[in-house]
C-alpha cells in the first residue's frame, strides 16, 4: 500500500470522483443463507430467447447477436469502469479499481493510472493482473484480427498505438504495465475531447494462455508489447476453431459464470467459484443456466408447462399477448418489460448495384408500410422509428420531450448550435406513397419496360433502365432471418407495394451469422439490403456507419455520416446539449441520404415462473447483469430481500 501511495504522489495525480463511499450488500433472508440450495446442480434456470446464439461469446470483433452479448456479460467481468444509471455517467468500479487518477501533460495528452484490486481471479484460480488488461488491448488492436475476417477494436486514441501497428515502434508507449496491479493508459491529445472518455477504459481482461499460448503482454519500461507476435493462424487455431476455440468455448473466464457446454444451439453455464462479486458484493445464486432459442409460436406454452423458466426479450405481438394473459390468469407467473435501446431496420449494402441510386432507396422507403409492419409484428408494443435510434436511448427521450437535460448541461455549444431546437421535427419521414415512389423512379430513368418502351403501370410489371446500352431490370434482393412471421409481414407491408411501383423483391433467408457478416461489411453477394436489428450500447458511438468499401455512392454517403458521428463523439463529456444537437443533425442526414430504412423500436417483455426471485431487468443494462442477482426458490417466503 505504501508503494501504491508513493506512486500516486510521485505521479502528481488527482483522485477521480466515484471512488469514495461504500455500497450496500444485497442480503438473502437468513433461512436461505442457512440452506445453500441455490448452489445445487438441481437449481437450474431454463432460459429461452427468440434470438439464436451464434457462439460469439468473446468480444464483438467477429460479430454476435444480442443473445451472444448477454452471454458475454455472464462470462467476462472486471471492467475498470461501469455505467451508473442513477448518475447518468460512467465511473470507476470500486470492486475492480482501488485508486484511479489522471494527469494532463503540456502537450494535452491525458494519462490515467489505475490501481487494480488484488483479489481479481480467473475461473481457474490464477490471479488477474495488469498484464491481462494490456494483453486485451494488444489483442483487440492486432491486424491479425482483420486477417481472419474480424473487425479490430479502435485503439488509435492510445498514444503510440498507430506507430506500433505500422511497425515504427516495438511497443505501445501509451499503454504501460507499471506493476502487477497498476495499469497506465495515455489518451493522446488529438483524440480529445471525447464524450465517452471513461468508456474507453472499459477494458475486459482476457487470458493470453487460452487465446494465444506462448505469448503474453510485457513492458520493459517503454510501453507494452507481446512477447510473441500474434498471428492469424494463432487466432484460427485457438479462438475460431468451432470445436474448441475460445470464441465459442471459453474455458478460463473472469465473469460470474463459466461456459459448461455449447452445441451450436443450447449453451449451459455454471457458477464461477472465483468470481468475487460486483460492487454490491452480489455473486450468482443459481447453480446452472440453460440458454436456448425459444420459438415465437410455442414459447408461452413451453413456459407454462415448465420447459422454460424465463423468456427474455419477447418482441412479437402474439406471444406478448399470450404471455400477458398467462400472467393475468395464473399466479405462478410474472413479467417485466424494458424499453429497447435499438431498432429493427432495412440496411442497404454498400455493394448492391441498384441501391447506389438514392431514388431507388427512397422509392423502397415510400413503398414500405412501416406502420402496418410494426402493428402486425410488434402490435401496440412497438413504435415506428424514423431515425437510427431506439426508444430507450436517452437522446431520443430528450428529443421526443419525454426527458429533460439537466440544468447547466449546455457545455460548450458552438455558435449557431444553440439555435438548433432539440427535437426531431427536421427528420425526413417516409409515409406509404407508391405514387411518390413511381415519380422518383421515373425521374431517375427507371421508366422503361423489358422492350425498352416507356413503362406503363397498367401493362408492365417490372421497371427497366438503360445502362451502358443494356436494359437493367429493377430487381432487389433482400436477405433476412429465417422467421415465418417476419417474412409474412415483409410480403404484406413491403413486397406487395414494391410490385405496384414496378420493383420486384427477391427474399432469401440466412442465419444470423451470415446477416451479421454482411452487416459488418463482409461479402454481401448479390444482396441489396438486409433485414436485422441493432441494439446500441450505452455509449452510442456508431462505428457501424464507417464505410467498408470504396468507390460506391453508398460508401460516399457513409463517409459523410461517419464524419458527423465522429464530430458528435468529439464533444466534451459535460456538454450534453451539444452532443444532443449533433446527434439530431446526424439523424437528419441519415434520413435525408437513407443508407438504411428504420422500421421500429419496441418494448421487450420478459415472462417467468415466480420461483425466480429478485429478477429486475429494468434495473440492469443487460440480461447477463440482471440474472446474477436473481435466485430460485419454490418458497414464497424467501422472495423478500433487503434493499441494497
Amino acid at each position: 500500500m505504501k508503494r501504491t501511495l508513493c506512486l500516486l504522489a510521485a505521479f502528481l495525480l488527482f483522485l477521480l470522483p466515484g471512488l469514495s463511499g461504500a455500497e450496500g450488500v444485497i442480503l438473502l433472508p437468513e433461512e436461505v443463507m442457512a440452506n445453500p440450495w441455490y448452489l445445487d446442480d438441481n437449481a437450474v434456470l431454463k432460459t429461452g430467447n427468440p434470438t439464436p446464439l451464434t457462439g460469439r461469446f468473446f468480444t464483438t470483433m467477429w460479430g454476435g447477436t444480442t443473445s451472444d452479448l448477454d452471454v458475454q456479460d455472464l462470462l467476462h467481468a472486471y471492467s475498470p469502469v461501469i455505467w451508473d444509471g442513477e448518475l447518468g455517467r460512467f465511473r470507476f468500479d470500486r470492486s475492480v479499481v482501488q485508486d484511479a487518477a489522471a494527469m494532463n501533460d503540456e502537450n494535452g495528452n491525458r494519462t490515467y493510472l489505475l490501481v487494480l484490486a488484488d483479489d481479481l481471479y480467473w475461473s481457474d484460480g490464477s490471479r488477474i493482473t495488469a498484464g491481462d488488461y494490456a494483453f486485451s488491448c494488444l489483442l483487440q488492436m492486432s491486424p491479425a484480427v482483420a486477417e481472419t475476417g474480424g473487425r479490430p477494436a479502435d485503439y488509435s486514441w492510445i498514444a503510440g498505438c498507430e506507430e506500433y501497428l505500422n511497425g515504427e515502434a516495438a511497443t505501445v508507449s501509451g499503454l504501460r504495465i507499471i506493476a502487477d496491479n497498476i495499469l497506465q493508459i495515455t489518451m493522446k491529445a488529438g483524440s480529445l475531447p471525447y464524450f465517452y472518455e471513461l468508456y474507453r477504459l472499459r477494458i475486459l481482461p482476457y487470458p493470453a494462455g487460452e487465446i494465444a499460448p506462448g505469448t503474453e503482454a510485457a513492458d520493459d519500461g517503454e510501453g507494452a508489447y507481446l512477447t510473441v507476435p500474434l498471428t492469424a493462424d494463432m487466432l484460427r487455431e485457438y479462438v475460431l476453431d468451432e470445436r474448441i476455440g475460445y470464441l465459442s468455448h471459453p474455458r478460463v473466464v473472469s465473469g460470474p459464470y463459466v461456459a459448461a457446454s455449447f452445441d451450436g444451439k443450447t449453451a449451459t453455464f455454471a457458477i464461477n467459484p472465483y468470481y468475487k462479486g460486483n460492487e454490491a458484493g452480489v455473486v450468482p445464486r443459481i447453480g446452472k443456466i440453460e440458454y436456448s432459442t425459444a420459438e415465437n409460436s410455442s414459447m408461452i406454452d413451453r413456459l407454462e408447462v415448465g420447459r422454460f423458466d424465463l423468456l427474455n426479450k419477447v418482441t412479437m405481438a402474439d406471444p406478448i399477448s399470450a404471455g400477458m394473459e398467462l400472467v393475468r390468469t395464473r399466479d405462478a407467473f410474472a413479467m417485466e418489460n424494458e424499453t429497447r435501446t435499438g431498432l429493427t431496420m432495412l440496411w442497404f449494402t454498400e455493394t448492391g448495384a441498384k441501391v447506389q441510386d438514392e431514388a431507388v432507396r427512397k422509392a423502397v422507403a415510400y413503398c414500405f408500410d412501416r406502420d402496418g409492419f410494426t402493428e402486425s409484428y410488434a402490435g401496440t408494443f412497438g413504435l415506428r422509428t424514423d431515425g437510427f435510434y431506439g426508444m430507450g436511448q436517452w437522446m431520443y427521450r430528450v428529443a421526443s420531450g419525454q426527458a429533460k437535460l439537466p440544468a447547466g448541461s449546455d457545455g460548450n455549444a458552438q455558435e449557431g448550435e444553440e439555435a438548433r431546437a432539440i427535437n426531431l421535427d427536421g427528420l425526413t419521414r417516409y409515409e406509404l406513397n407508391t405514387g411518390e415512389a413511381e415519380r422518383l423512379l421515373d425521374e431517375a430513368g427507371w421508366n422503361l419496360n423489358e422492350n425498352g418502351e416507356p413503362f406503363n403501370r397498367d401493362r408492365d410489371q417490372l421497371r427497366y433502365r438503360q445502362d451502358g446500352g443494356e436494359l437493367t431490370g429493377l430487381i432487389l434482393n433482400l436477405v433476412m432471418p429465417e422467421s415465418t412471421e417476419a417474412r409474412a409481414a415483409i410480403e404484406d407491408s413491403l413486397a406487395s407495394n414494391l410490385r405496384k411501383a414496378g420493383i420486384a423483391l427477391r427474399v432469401k433467408t440466412a442465419d444470423m451469422e451470415t446477416l451479421q457478416e454482411i452487416y459488418r461489411g463482409g461479402n454481401a453477394g448479390d444482396a441489396d439490403m438486409i433485414y436485422l436489428g441493432e441494439n446500441f450500447s450505452v455509449a452510442f458511438d456508431p462505428e457501424i456507419l464507417a464505410p467498408k468499401t470504396e468507390g460506391t455512392a453508398l460508401s460516399a454517403v457513409k463517409e459523410e455520416l461517419y464524419a458527423l458521428a465522429l464530430d458528435m463523439v468529439r464533444t466534451e463529456p459535460e456538454d450534453l446539449a451539444g452532443f444532443e444537437r449533433k446527434w439530431i443533425r446526424l439523424q437528419e442526414r441519415i434520413t435525408e441520404t437513407l443508407p438504411l430504412i428504420p422500421v421500429y423500436s419496441n418494448i421487450y417483455f420478459d415472462f417467468y415462473n415466480r420461483k425466480l426471485h429478485n429478477y429486475n431487468i429494468t434495473k440492469a443494462l443487460t440480461w447477463g447483469e440482471a440474472i446474477v442477482s436473481a435466485y430460485m426458490s419454490d418458497r414464497e417466503d424467501t422472495a423478500e430481500e433487503a434493499d441494497p
